[in-house]
Parts: structure tokens; C-alpha cells; sequence
């Protein structure tokens, strides 16, 4: 699946080309005898970050907040998705303890990169915004944040917070965030599997877990407005 990305250049205002979610530098000091060797710092690991559209700030600051410290502690770098709940509290958190806006990558579907003012909303704050341009659904995109990052801070709801959100509305499915999960474990089927449950987690590539069906509601397609709200709370 091909896909760019671009950064701002704080000198002149314009977007810049970036290869990847993450820029290293490589740094090369010459030795007395004239030779010169390279010295690269180790890579720092990239957590993908997903979740449901509608959180409380409660559900928020429990299943995320002390997955997000730690992976700041550690220097790792992030990627996000361009949409509202969890993906924009986490950046706002993020930004808020400081975290370079370089360490941190917004992908964008190819129908969302195409929206000038959402890309802008945020290029403004120096953040990296990579564009799969492959990717014709939010599924696609996720599927590249997966392959380009080392593990995830999710948490998606059991079936029984779903029914007590949405009430009558409820029905069954598999959200994005669960597939997010799944598709780590090497697992690609959407079957709803009933009576499971995901609590707030880190889940590494070469981590060997029980598969655990956790029901989700929060984070379909077809919410009307999501983009804007998203925009609103970047302002």
C-alpha cells in the first residue's frame, strides 16, 4: 500500500516530504586518524493508538492515560488516526506532556487527506500527517498503522458497556478497534464472538495472547459530523 507523508517547516511555512513516521538522524564523528564511523541511535518503538469515537474523560484518563506516560517515558513515538474521541484526546495529551510533534504521525485515508482544511487543522501544529493513498476505507488506513508501528494502546468496550451506552441501539459488532487487535494477532476474520471483554492494554507483535472477543460499538463508520468536532477540538 503506497503512502507519503509530510511535515511543516517551521522556516518557511511550506509542507515538506518526509518518508516515514519517524525521521532519524545519524550523527558521524571523524577519529584522530582522520577515518569517520557513524553512530545511529536505536530506533524507538511506535505504538499505534486507537479507540472508540464517544469516551468519556473518565474512560479516557483509566484505560489510556498511564499506557500513554509510560510509552512517553520511554521515548516512543506515535501514530494516531484523523478522527474524533480517543484519537484526538490522546494527541492533545501527547502535545500537552510535551511530546515532540515530530515523534507523532496523524494518518489520513486518501478521502481524508483530500480535505485541505482537515489536513491543515493538522500540519498547523507540526505534527507528521502521512496520506495512504491506497487506502479507499478507514479499514485500509488502519491496516498500514498497523504494519508501520511495533504495538497498540487500545481498549474497546465489552458488550455489556456497549448495550448500557447505546441502549436500544446496540447491535452486534466487531468494532475497528477490536480488528486493530486482531489484525496484530494475525487474525483477519470479523466474527462477532459473544461474551468477551478487553481491558486498557498494550499489546506487542511478538506477544502471545488468548484471543479475547471484546464488543464493541464505538468506533463505526457513518458518525455525520466527526470530522468537525475533531477540528473544533484542535482549535
Amino acid at each position: 500500500m503506497a503512502s507519503t507523508s509530510s511535515s511543516i517547516d517551521a522556516s518557511t511555512n511550506n509542507t515538506t516530504p518526509s518518508s516515514s513516521a519517524n525521521n532519524e538522524n545519524t550523527t558521524t564523528t571523524t577519529t584522530s586518524s582522520s577515518s569517520s564511523s557513524s553512530s545511529t541511535p536505536s530506533k524507538p518503538k511506535i505504538a499505534f493508538i486507537s479507540g472508540p469515537l464517544d469516551p468519556s474523560e473518565s474512560y479516557f484518563q483509566t484505560h489510556y492515560v498511564p499506557l500513554l506516560d509510560a510509552a512517553i517515558a520511554s521515548s516512543h513515538h506515535f501514530i494516531i488516526g484523523p478522527v474524533a474521541g480517543v484519537d484526538t484526546l490522546a494527541l492533545q495529551h501527547l502535545l500537552s506532556r510535551s511530546v515532540p510533534p515530530s515523534h507523532i504521525t496523524i494518518y489520513m485515508a486518501h478521502f481524508e487527506y483530500l480535505t485541505p482544511s482537515w489536513r491543515n487543522s493538522y500540519l498547523s501544529l507540526g505534527v507528521n500527517v502521512r496520506h495512504v493513498e491506497d487506502a479507499i476505507v478507514t479499514e485500509e488506513r488502519d491496516e498500514a498503522m498497523t504494519r508501520d508501528s511495533d504495538y497498540d494502546i487500545l481498549r474497546y468496550r465489552t458488550e455489556a458497556e456497549a448495550k448500557e451506552v447505546y441502549g436500544v441501539l446496540w447491535r452486534a459488532r466487531t468494532s475497528n478497534t477490536e480488528m486493530n487487535e486482531r489484525r496484530r494477532r494475525g487474525v483477519v476474520s470479523r466474527e462477532y464472538d459473544l461474551g468477551g471483554s478487553v481491558t486498557g492494554r498494550v499489546i506487542g507483535k511478538e506477544e502471545e495472547e488468548e484471543e479475547e472477543g471484546g464488543k464493541g460499538q464505538e468506533d463505526g463508520e457513518g458518525k455525520t459530523g466527526f470530522r468537525e468536532r475533531v477540528m473544533r477540538k484542535l482549535k
